[in-house]
């Protein structure tokens, strides 16, 4: 039951990598096919069936740009976000996947203390998951005030608040989370030489 749900595992990393790979050729794709037909053909049916089902993506990013010409460097911020999205996604379901895999060879091989060494790692994965997207969610307005960013408040603000009276926002940009996840990242890798756990 055990190998399979490794298995299991092993197919879920494949399945992360190959649609957040997926996303990002589609996101890119579309951003540089409307990039050309609007220079090219900017009133053919092709470009504008390629706006119809670009703008929904590119307006909201457009709207919070404080740039005169926001719609036509929107894109651009549609891609980059799109990227580091897909960077973190799979760094996060990574690390999360790692953690899984680690209790499953750890019960195989009836090693309790990596058992436990693997829970606390997997734990901050899980904290760092939320963190980020807390943090990627309120940057979009259209998002900021939903239920799933109330529940990310709710989660990670009491680890938050002690860290941001450390450092206080700078206007607009809050950099306490990038301390925290700096000193969640340090902490994944005490715990794996403490414990004497291997990547897989």
């Amino acid at each position: 039951m055990l190998f399979v749900l490794l298995q299991v595992v092993d197919h879920m990393r494949t399945v992360v990598n190959v649609v957040a790979i997926a996303v990002v050729v589609l996101v890119v794709g579309l951003m540089l096919l409307r990039w050309v037909l609007l220079k090219l053909s900017p009133f053919s049916g092709l470009s504008y069936q390629i706006r119809q089902l670009t703008d929904p993506i590119i307006w909201p990013v457009a709207q919070n740009l404080p740039l005169p010409n926001s719609m036509s460097v929107a894109p651009l911020f549609v891609v980059l976000a799109t990227l580091l999205g897909a960077f973190f996604i799979k760094w996060l379901t990574g690390d999360v996947l790692q953690a899984v895999e680690g209790i499953l060879r750890a019960l195989i091989d009836g090693m309790f203390l990596q058992i436990l060494g693997w829970l606390f790692y997997g734990a901050i994965s899980v904290f760092l998951v939320f963190l980020i997207a807390r943090i990627i969610l309120s940057w979009m307005p259209f998002l900021r005030d939903g239920r799933l960013m109330g529940m990310l408040f709710s989660l990670t603000e009491p680890v938050m608040a002690p860290f941001r009276q450390l450092i206080p926002p700078l206007g607009m940009f809050d950099l306490s989370p990038i301390l925290l996840i700096f000193l969640l990242n340090f902490a994944q890798g005490a715990i794996l030489s403490i414990f004497g756990l291997r990547m897989y």
